[in-house]
């Protein structure tokens, strides 16, 4: 079935001939009737196509694509059989090469006014079974179906998500092994109890999480371990009611080996889910810092783990703070420092905007490392940023948008903005990752 054919049209709209111009930073391509811009779902630019308007604003509209009269060059068929009902994916229309080629412009377009010296062409990564993290949503309607999977884009209508190609083939074990077990008759119950659930795949370690409404009475933990049992690969298995964790099954693993290290990466802690995109990056943000003379602190903000504090630290002859609010990345940390002898950095499990105007911010700071969410930095931190200045700053974001917010504010601050490395972290998505650098005048 064909992307087009899963598009419902609007009943009395009114159909137009257009041509797909570019993608926009969403689900969303852009075309253009009479000079206004029209949002089209799905679209490749390229395309040549027969739209219906959805919904009328002043400066733009809503389209739906009624036909695609003539295809673009870089249209294809998904290769994944639950797109685009599944709503993790947004770009399987476009091939992979042209998928990069669009996240490239949307990025120039994006940073144009913030005038970086160099944006870097879009570093390729693999487009099949990248993504280590799974979550899953479920659903039980009126006649006892149970649904495991994904919301579908821009609702809460979950759908499954049988023959992803971005998951881990581990996570899609677990995923079949869940549905199955879930959608007995017998289990019923079950399912009806279970928020979502949660698996994660890092080499050898394997933790699956099954939230829940309400505790579990004693049947139903004793079904939770004999599904455990039937994850046969799953070293770590928990079952959680609110904020109290009711079960924890385990069975004994390698440790999980990343750049050459060992490390604990717990199932409530942040980690990327692009190991080999995750590598990428540490790489190009280790070239950054051996071009630098460091002389003073570092600060690494939204530290999570503490990969990049115990990757860069031994730059820096002065002190290093790594700071991090999530108390689960903070533990991992400090765990995988245990096993260091060289390790010289402080880890502290606090909000980063409580660190400014005390002795972690006072001195000659050196560089410093952001690893913000997606929300990117809020105005506190900004206000505390002026006043430190650091000579470098590393910010590492997956929101283009909200970054461009942030990096006008540090060039204010008198830093020049003078590189940025993108990353292809989710092909398949709208979304990337980008690594940039700022130097003080």
């Amino acid at each position: 079935m064909t992307i087009h054919e899963n598009i419902s049209l609007k009943e009395n709209g009114c159909a137009m001939e257009t041509v797909i111009e570019r993608m926009s930073y969403g689900l969303d391509s852009l075309a253009r009737l009479d000079g206004k811009a029209i949002f089209v779902p799905y679209g490749v630019p390229g395309d040549e196509v027969t739209i219906e308007i959805t919904e009328e604003k002043k400066d733009y509209s809503k389209a739906e694509i009624k036909e695609i009269k003539k295809p673009s060059d870089f249209r294809r068929e998904s290769p994944c059989p639950a797109f685009p009902d599944c709503g993790g994916c947004h770009w399987l229309q476009m091939t992979d090469e042209a998928q990069r080629t669009q996240k490239e412009e949307v990025l120039a377009f994006a940073l144009k006014a913030l005038a970086p010296k160099k944006i870097y062409p879009m570093e390729p990564l693999p487009s099949r079974g990248y993504r280590n993290k799974l979550d899953l949503k479920i659903a039980v309607d009126e006649a006892g179906n149970v649904t495991l999977g994904n919301y579908k884009f821009r609702s809460h209508d979950v759908v499954p998500i049988d023959g992803c190609i971005v998951q881990a083939e581990a996570n899609m074990k677990i995923y079949g092994i869940l549905k199955d077990s879930l959608q007995k008759q017998e289990h019923l119950e079950y399912a009806k109890n279970i928020s979502n659930v949660s698996a994660r795949t890092l080499g050898g370690y394997q933790v699956c999480t099954v939230f829940l409404k309400e505790p579990p009475k004693e049947a139903e933990t004793a079904y939770y371990k004999e599904l455990f049992e039937a994850l046969s690969e799953v070293t770590r298995f928990e079952v959680k009611a609110g904020n109290k964790t009711i079960l924890t099954l385990m069975r004994e693993t390698p440790p999980f080996l990343f750049l050459g290290k060992k490390w604990r990466i717990s199932a409530n802690s942040f980690f990327q889910n692009n190991l080999t995109g995750a590598e990428a990056i540490m790489e190009n943000l280790l070239s950054i810092y051996k071009s630098f003379e460091h002389k003073g602190k570092f600060l690494d903000l939204y530290s999570g783990c503490g990969t990049q504090t115990f990757l860069l630290e031994h730059f820096f002859d002065d002190e290093v703070y790594a700071i991090e609010g999530n108390q689960s990345s903070h533990q991992d940390a400090l765990f995988h420092q245990k096993g260091l002898s060289a390790s010289k950095a402080k880890f502290l499990c606090r909000s980063v905007e409580s660190i400014f105007n005390t002795k972690i911010t006072k001195g000659v700071i050196a560089a410093m490392h952001l690893n913000p969410p997606r929300t990117g930095l809020s105005q506190q931190v900004l206000n505390g940023l002026a006043g430190i200045k650091p000579k470098i700053i590393t910010y590492l974001s997956c929101n283009p948008m909200t970054f461009r917010r942030d990096a006008k504010h540090i060039k204010q601050m008198g830093y020049i903005y003078e590189a940025c490395f993108p990353f292809d972290l989710f092909p398949g998505t709208f979304h990337m990752e980008t690594l940039n650098l700022f130097v003080r005048r």
